[in-house]
C-alpha cells in the first residue's frame, strides 16, 4: 500500500481502522462481482471506441470544482469569506480525498475545512459552512432524485417504477429534512452535553462550550437564507452541466443518448449515489446502478458500465493530482514551526 506521508502522520483527519475497510471491501466485492457478471471483454471495447478521446471527459473537472467551491464559499460570512481560487483548491483538494481514500465522504470536509483555515480563514466559520454544506449538498441530491422520479414517469412505462422510484425519493427527502433539523435545533450541543453527563471530564466541558458557539455560527448561517438558496442553486446548476459529462462520454463511445436519457440517469445514479455514501468512491453501486437504470432505457450493460468508468475517469486523474497538491499544503505547514524556531535562535 502506497501512503503519503502527510496523510497519516500529521493530518490527524484521515486514518484507517476496520470501520472503514470493510465498506471499501464491500464496494470491492461489488464492482468486482458487477465485472466478473458481466464480463470485462466487451466494456473493454466499448472504451476502445474512444480511446484516448475519453480523456475529455476531464474537462469537466473545472466546472465541477469551480462551481462547488463557490456554493461552499456564498455560505460564509462577507468579513472571513475566501477568495473565489481559495475555495476552488480546498474543494478540489477535499474531493480528492472523498474519491481517493476510504472516508465515507466525511474526510474530505474536514480537509477543506482545515485547508481554509490553515490559509487564514477562522475555523469556526470553515467547520460550520462545512457542516451546512454537507446539508446543501443532501438538498440538492433529493431535488435530484424527485426530478429522476418525473423522467421515469415520462420515459419508463410501469406504474410499479414509478412508485418505487418515488417511494425511494421521498425516503431520500425524509432524511435530508431529519438532517437540516438535528443541525438548526443544536445537534452537536445536545451530543456534547450527554457525553459531558457521562464522562464527567473537564475536557469535554470544553468540547460543550465549542460545541455551543458551532451550532450558534451554523444557525446563522441558516438565517441567511438567501445564502443557503443560492449554493443549492449553484450545486443543482453543476448537476445539470454534469449531465454533458455522460452525453459527451456515451458519444466518444459511438452510442450517443439523448438529454433526456441522459438526464435521468445522472439524477437516479446520483440519488444511489447520496444513499450509498458509507461505502468510499460508492465503488459497485454506481456501476450497478448505470446498469439498472440503463436497463430500464434499452440500453446494454456494457456500454453502461463504460460510461461509469468513463465518470470515474473524471473524478480519478483530478483527485491525484490534488492530493499531491494537499501533501503540498499540510508541508509547507509543518515546516513553518521550524522556520520560526531557526530565525529566534539567530
Amino acid at each position: 500500500m502506497i501512503i503519503l506521508p502527510f496523510f497519516w502522520t500529521n493530518c490527524h483527519i484521515i486514518t484507517m481502522n476496520a470501520k472503514k475497510i470493510i465498506p471499501l471491501l464491500i464496494g470491492i466485492a461489488l464492482i468486482s462481482g458487477i465485472f466478473i457478471w458481466q464480463g470485462i471483454t466487451p466494456v473493454v471495447g466499448q472504451l476502445g471506441e474512444a480511446g484516448w478521446s475519453l480523456l475529455l471527459v476531464c474537462v469537466f473537472v473545472v466546472p465541477e470544482y469551480l462551481l462547488n467551491g463557490q456554493a461552499w464559499r456564498c455560505l460564509f460570512p462577507r468579513s472571513t469569506r475566501p477568495g473565489i481560487m481559495q475555495s476552488l483548491w480546498a474543494t478540489g483538494m477535499g474531493s480528492a480525498v472523498n474519491t481517493l481514500l476510504p472516508v465515507a465522504t466525511i474526510g474530505g470536509e474536514l480537509v477543506k475545512a482545515r485547508v481554509l483555515t490553515l490559509w487564514g480563514i477562522p475555523a469556526i466559520d470553515t467547520v460550520s459552512t462545512v457542516v451546512v454544506d454537507k446539508a446543501v449538498q443532501a438538498v440538492v441530491t433529493g431535488i435530484w432524485a424527485l426530478i429522476g422520479v418525473a423522467f421515469i414517469a415520462v420515459l419508463v412505462p410501469g406504474d410499479a417504477t414509478i412508485i418505487s422510484a418515488a417511494l425511494g425519493a421521498l425516503t431520500l427527502i425524509a432524511g435530508v429534512a431529519a438532517f437540516i433539523a438535528i443541525q438548526v435545533y443544536g445537534g452537536f450541543s445536545f451530543v456534547t452535553k450527554i457525553a459531558v453527563k457521562a464522562s464527567k471530564s473537564e475536557k469535554f466541558a470544553e468540547f460543550s462550550t465549542k460545541a455551543s458557539d458551532l451550532d450558534a455560527a451554523i444557525r446563522l448561517i441558516y438565517a441567511h437564507r438567501g445564502r443557503f438558496v443560492l449554493s443549492v442553486v449553484t450545486r443543482l446548476t453543476l448537476r445539470i452541466i454534469l449531465v454533458g459529462e455522460l452525453i459527451l462520454a456515451a458519444h466518444l463511445m459511438g452510442h450517443p443518448i439523448g438529454i433526456a436519457e441522459a438526464i435521468m440517469l445522472k439524477t437516479l445514479i446520483g440519488a444511489l449515489r447520496g444513499l450509498a455514501f458509507a461505502i468510499p468512491g460508492q465503488l459497485g453501486v454506481q456501476e450497478g446502478g448505470y446498469i439498472a437504470v440503463g436497463a430500464l432505457l434499452g440500453f446494454p450493460a456494457s456500454l453502461m458500465l463504460a460510461v461509469s468508468l468513463a465518470n470515474r475517469l473524471r473524478e480519478m486523474l483530478p483527485s491525484a493530482i490534488m492530493l499531491f497538491v494537499w501533501q503540498g499544503v499540510e508541508g509547507n505547514n509543518l515546516r513553518k514551526p521550524s522556520v520560526v524556531s531557526a530565525g529566534s535562535k539567530d
